[in-house]
């Protein structure tokens, strides 16, 4: 049985959200997304952050995990992490 639209349900506010972000590994990028990340966040607030190398080492994958406090919250941190001139996709 299909659900009804009105059934469907989106994220629950506040929630632990994680965002990938494909990079490449040159200096200083991590630290710039990182920092942009954390001024979007209470001081307070954790930044989980993991790394993974791609198997040519062309790119590092980041997997920043954090807080969204609502939608328009997140949508501000995913849209200043998309616009990072580093960045080559998030997801």
């Amino acid at each position: 049985m299909k659900p009804n639209v009105s059934d469907v349900v989106g994220l629950v506010y506040p929630c632990s959200f994680p965002v990938k972000v494909f990079i490449r590994p040159e200096p200083g990028v991590e630290e710039r997304l990182q920092d942009l990340v954390r001024g979007h966040l209470q001081p307070e607030a954790p930044l989980e952050v993991e790394r993974r190398s791609s198997t040519t080492g062309k790119y590092l994958c980041l997997t920043l995990t954090f807080i969204a406090e609502d939608e328009a919250h997140l949508t501000r941190i995913t849209t200043a992490i998309g616009a990072d001139p580093g960045v080559v996709l998030s997801l």
